[in-house]
């Protein structure tokens, strides 16, 4: 049920139990005395109980009630809560009663809400009682009223004006009721006359002469009510409150939120001077602003962005001419948190002219912090904005989040131009049982929620451009696209990147090598503690496992220098008197060893390319040059640059700089096959790729089809921009790996699970088996372009002896890849090509082999049951099936001609196909790869 607190008498339902449900019930059976004890005020006999439910929220209790002087009867809902009751409960019980008058027409319907009906439902509550006499609705001052008037409770007013000690100058605020074992007794705040917090309470009974019994002083003490309060018995306070001394109370510190100097300080959320792009959700903050008042919440993973839109966010507000701040709230320590944060911030908006704050201003609750705002005097119409960050901190602590909870229930009720924020991690677990999620979600219910997304591909690029005029020099393109990918849209983990960059450069490491180094979050964080000393490491692990924690406690354990040192180097920041690690991911990394970030660079080589490239290298002793391995495979140092770029990232080989160089481990292991399969299994497990499509193939089966795991890629790399084709290659590459480390097996043109004890396809050593179901080295060729007789008189040729791939000119090489893309050729590490097993049968061709094959093809099967069902078949179908089944973004005239080359592959195994109708197509234009 929605409850809105807002300021009024308070009704404190005080008792103890062995057990927290133990204390809710005696609470609930203390609640259900004090009504009877009020009914029968009002001429009622004792209740007979319907119904009681006391939670750790509240009490509710249903009664019927009977009159024997009039023989009238009455029924009685009574709901105590901390906060106010939204106007559905008023309708529910209105609607029960006239259910019970169907039996008893003249029956009396009795409302008890403690504080009260939200705004909209006590003007409801009291239009009804105009049109119906036998409606009663009591909030908590009507009941304290009648409970005055009758002599059972003394009013703070006439108190001041009889007690010698209580001056009518006294500074007072939150009156209230205590229903405790011992009776009724009555309380209120006294407050400072210069700050106007509360500094104690003063409790008195029915008689100010008569002691309060020390367990009702004790229950008190308890309560969120007298939290961090001392609390005087009125009838033994001697002197005056002003002359009492004022407790030594320490209020919560309210630090607000530091931007960053410049554009890449990592350690500190970006300064509005230097905040980039993120133009949909600023214009989400705008609509809020426009708005003026109410609760919202940014809604964002760690490392997100989140306080930099909040700061961005204070600017556009303070723009407009209103007043923001942003508070961290790692400081909340306390329940009295929210009411300072209140009270810091309607001071700086009263310094600013904003507002002007009431003669009765108080600070001594959320309740009165709140009318304080809602009774100052506005001078416009531009809002305030209080925005709580770092909120995730507040979770650990049930009664500081019930407070946060009130507040943004409040809101609703607000009619002044305040505004209310906030933001924590959504990548939190856990709490589908404990006191956050209920917490949290009633937060969350009444608020607007913006979702904050990673960065796009334009916000990148604006990123990049402002590191290249920080670099006074371009950034290679090769460097740009790791940033891009590496970086994963966060704006945390982009200038973590770049100042990386920036360091690496200016000490006079070329930008070849940085895009060649295999850059990541982990090695980041070890590069931050690769430099400390034994006990700087110590101690900024003590820190992050207790943060935020108390500086005084640190400096306790460690010389002072040392924690100078970890701050100058901004592993730690201050937060008020606490300290914290700069960034909760890295308190995370050195809680737990773990990065909960997922690596997300890309992969464009399959394994068999790869193959040739590793292989090379293991001839020569673990080592081989980049211009070696291009003159062995006929091909350029580009390419083989490329390749090695992948074992890189899959820990098989360690950079350096002429060029391939094996792991030291994978090389001197007795089984480097199995060391090389460990490696990429270990290393792909962490990737966002992986998990990607291990979340699509439970959802969907068990298997995951190319162009749906294509398509979802892009979404989750969502600071990379690639064309649909480019997706399906990355897709296809990332498959063939997952199918090597046996994490899953690639058929019928999908993904699938792996089953039990699968152990990985292919050995990366010698080239085999790279593709399930194939025998030989493979070529990355995934269709058949051009016309299979070359190809076939090649085939020929490597019956008589290794063929050198190098050897070919370029229409060799294509007729090479087209064999090896339906497995009839395998090609050795060297570049040699030799037949497939079953490419000939006693010395003939066999034109099985080939058919085989080509069903293996990336809608093969597809397109060859189209040609068994209709021989006639047009290029166009053969085409697009190809097309469709490889996410390809091909013009028409390529899908004709690649369904012609298919037709006439077709026909060599052995199908029978007209020939007119194969020749009856779209001839090609320039490159048949133009999309």
């Amino acid at each position: 049920m929605d409850r809105i607190a807002v300021q009024d008498y308070q009704v404190l339902v005080l008792a103890t139990g062995d057990t927290a449900a133990g204390a809710a019930n005696a609470r609930g059976h203390l609640f259900e005395e004090f009504v009877a004890q009020v009914m029968r005020e009002l001429g009622f006999d004792r209740p007979s109980r319907r119904d009681i439910n006391p939670t750790s929220e509240g009490i509710e209790l249903d009664v019927a009630l009977k009159n024997s002087f009039t023989n009238e009867v009455a029924y009685a809902e009574c709901k105590a809560y901390a906060t106010n009751v939204n106007a559905q409960a008023l309708t529910s019980f209105y609607g029960k009663l006239t259910i019970e008058r169907f039996a008893e027409p003249l029956a009396h319907g009795y409302l008890f809400v403690l504080p009260r009906l939200t705004a909209e439902g006590d003007e409801k509550a009291r239009a009804i009682e105009r049109s119906d006499a036998r409606f009663h609705y009591l909030d908590s001052q009507r009941i304290v009223d009648r409970l005055i008037d009758r002599g059972m409770l003394r009013a703070p007013a006439v108190v001041l004006s009889e007690s010698s000690v209580l001056s009518e100058s006294s500074l007072t605020s939150d009156p209230a009721l205590l229903v405790t074992p011992d009776g009724l007794y009555s309380c209120v705040k006294i407050l400072d006359p210069g700050t106007r917090r509360a500094v104690r309470i003063v409790i008195w009974g029915r008689s100010t002469a008569t002691p309060v019994p020390s367990t009702v002083m004790d229950l008190l003490a308890v309560h969120e009510y007298g939290a961090d309060l001392p609390a005087d018995d009125l009838s033994s306070l001697r002197e005056t409150p002003s002359s009492v001394p004022i407790p030594d109370m320490n209020p919560p510190v309210i630090v607000t939120v530091r931007g960053s100097s410049s554009d890449f300080e990592y350690q500190f959320p970006a300064s509005p001077k230097f905040f980039v792009g993120r133009r949909a959700i600023v214009d989400d903050l705008e609509r809020v602003i426009e708005g003026k008042r109410g609760t919202f919440i940014l809604n964002a993973q760690s490392g997100w962005g989140k306080s930099s839109l909040a700061l961005k966010m204070k600017s556009m507000v303070e723009d407009r001419g209103g007043v923001a701040v942003v508070i961290d709230s790692r400081t909340a320590a306390s329940p009295s948190f929210v009411t300072e944060a209140l009270r810091f911030a309607a001071k700086k908006a009263a310094q600013e002219g904003l507002f002007s704050l009431p003669e009765d201003s108080s600070w001594a609750s959320l309740t009165s912090a709140m009318g304080t705002i809602e009774s100052a005097a506005w001078h416009g119409s531009q809002s305030l904005l209080v925005f709580f960050d770092q909120f995730e901190n507040v979770f650990l602590d049930e009664v500081t989040t019930r407070q946060f909870r009130d507040l943004s229930l409040l809101m609703n009720d607000m009619s002044s131009a305040l505004l209310v924020g906030f933001a924590w991690k959504t990548d939190l677990v856990g709490w589908t049982e404990s006191h956050p999620y209920r917490l949290r979600d009633e937060i969350r219910s009444g608020s607007v929620q913006i979702i904050v997304n990673q960065m796009g591909p334009k916000d990148v690029e604006a990123l990049l451009r402002r590191l290249e005029k920080r670099l006074k020099q371009r950034l290679a393109r090769d460097l740009r696209q790791r940033l891009r990918e590496y970086s994963q849209g966060l704006p945390w983990l982009f200038k973590k990147l770049s100042e990386h960059v920036i360091r690496e450069i200016e000490d006079g490491k070329t930008q070849e090598r940085l895009v060649n180094e295999a850059l990541n979050v982990q090695s980041l964080f070890d590069s931050d503690l690769a430099g400390l000393q034994p006990i700087e490491q110590d101690a900024v692990r003590y820190v992050a496992r207790f943060a935020p924690v108390s500086t005084a406690e640190v400096t306790e354990r460690y010389d002072g220098g040392v924690i100078q040192s970890l701050l100058d180097r901004r592993l730690l920041v201050p937060v008020g008197e606490k300290l914290d690690t700069y960034w909760d991911i890295f308190r995370d990394f050195l809680n737990t060893g773990q990065i909960p970030i997922e690596e997300s660079y890309t992969i464009g080589v399959n394994p068999q390319a790869a193959s040739t490239v590793l292989a090379l290298a293991v001839a020569g002793d673990g080592d081989a040059s980049f211009a070696d391995i291009a003159d062995a495979l006929g091909t350029s140092v580009g390419s083989v640059m490329n390749a090695t770029r992948t074992l890189r990232l899959l820990g098989i080989a360690t950079y350096e700089a002429y060029g391939v160089h094996i792991n030291e481990a994978i090389y001197n292991s007795p089984d480097r096959e199995q060391s090389l399969r460990r490696a990429v299994a270990n290393t792909l497990r962490r990737h966002k790729a992986y998990s990607l499509f291990m979340k699509l193939a439970e959802r969907q089966g068990e298997k995951v089809s190319f162009a749906n795991y294509s398509s979802e890629l892009s979404v989750a790399f969502p600071a990379i921009d690639a064309k649909p084709s480019t997706w399906s290659l990355y897709a296809r590459a990332f498959a063939l790996w997952f199918e090597y480390a046996g994490l899953a097996v690639v058929r019928d043109n999908a993904v699938w699970l792996p089953p039990e004890g699968f152990g990985g396809y292919g050995n990366l050593l010698t080239g085999e088996r790279m593709v399930t179901g194939r025998r030989g080295g493979r070529s990355s060729q995934s269709f058949l372009d051009g016309s299979p007789g070359g190809a076939i008189r090649l085939l020929r040729e490597t019956l008589e002896g290794a063929v050198s791939y190098r050897s070919l000119d370029r229409t060799g090489q294509k007729q090479a890849r087209n064999l090896m893309a339906v497995g009839l050729v395998s090609m050795s590490a060297v570049g040699g090509l030799s037949p497939s097993a079953d490419a000939f049968v006693d010395g003939e061709f066999n034109p099985a082999a080939l058919e085989k094959g080509m069903m293996h093809l990336p809608g093969g099967t597809e397109a060859i049951n189209l040609l068994r069902r209709n021989s006639r078949a047009d290029t166009m179908s053969v085409g697009s099936i190809i097309k469709s089944a490889l996410g390809a973004d091909w013009k028409d005239v390529t899908t004709a001609k690649i369904g012609k080359d298919f037709r006439s592959w077709a026909r060599q195994a052995g199908l029978d196909l007209p020939w007119a109708q194969m020749a009856a197509s779209l001839e090609s234009a320039d490159d048949p790869r133009d999309g």
